[in-house]
């Protein structure tokens, strides 16, 4: 079930991600997903290119662009939760294959079906994520493929220890396992997933934490109790003590649904 204060979630972070005027410069661990992930999609639909793709948090198009140039003849629908992630990418792409539209993925309010839907870093948002995959997954064509990358359970934890050590509250959402995420997948075929792990330079936890504001994705767990001012200057130190980088742990999930189709 959504939580009832699901509604005013979605518009925090909607504000935070079209907020987010720097995001370009400053999504480094962003774009090396989308590399990953175009890699598997390429690889998945290398036998039968997809005619109809739905992307959904798009930011400002990274996985777009490269949707578009390798699928040329597909009609590409980008969505996004933030309008103003949305201007961006329309700024930057064009073309008569590309449409975009302001979009809740976990609700999606679009008609399939989809031979591709995909996204990157998007899914660790969603309040329910088990419900909002089986209303994209119900979009699908049969035999068709969501593919996506999220946030696993490791991400951020020289974060997590400094806030631990310090005896001080963490804003770090509680991402999910692997075991978590594959029993939240549809009944309606079979999904997996694969597990990458990153690692992203920081010089000091103060750039760390001005990274996260550049990208919108400052916005802490629901449940979370903000640190004083005190006890975050001590996490700071901690972190930078005992850290220069920090660790990202992605799940790249496939999930093909049945039926009969045109793929084997």
């Amino acid at each position: 079930m959504t939580r009832p204060d699901a509604p005013l979630r979605r518009d925090s972070i909607a504000a935070r991600f079209d907020a987010a005027e720097a995001y370009d410069a400053a999504a480094h661990i962003q774009r090396r997903c989308v590399t990953a992930l175009m890699d598997r999609i390429r690889e998945e639909m290398a036998e039968h290119a997809p005619v109809s793709i739905l992307e959904f948090g798009c930011g400002t198009g990274f996985l777009t662009a490269q949707l578009a140039g390798h699928f040329p003849q597909a009609n590409l629908l980008a969505s996004d939760l933030a309008p103003g992630m949305i201007a961006r990418t329309r700024q930057n792409l064009s073309g008569a294959n590309i449409h975009f539209h302001v979009m809740d993925a976990e609700h999606p309010d679009v008609s399939g079906p989809f031979d591709l839907i995909a996204s990157s870093l998007c899914l660790q948002w969603f309040s329910n994520r088990a419900e909002g995959l089986h209303r994209l997954c119900n979009l699908l064509a049969p035999r068709g493929r969501l593919m996506v990358t999220t946030l696993l359970q490791d991400s951020l934890d020289e974060w997590k220890q400094a806030c631990l050590a310090e005896g001080a509250p963490c804003g770090v959402p509680d991402y999910p396992s692997v075991s978590t995420m594959q029993a939240e997948w549809p009944s309606s075929g079979i999904g997996s997933w694969d597990v990458l792990t990153l690692r992203d330079p920081v010089g000091s936890a103060r750039e760390f934490l001005r990274g996260l504001r550049q990208i919108g994705a400052s916005l802490p767990r629901q449940d979370s109790t903000p640190a004083s001012i005190a006890a975050l200057r001590r996490v700071m130190q901690y972190f930078d003590r005992t850290s220069s980088d920090v660790t990202y742990q992605i799940g790249i999930g496939t999930f093909v649904k049945s039926g009969e189709g045109v793929r084997p």
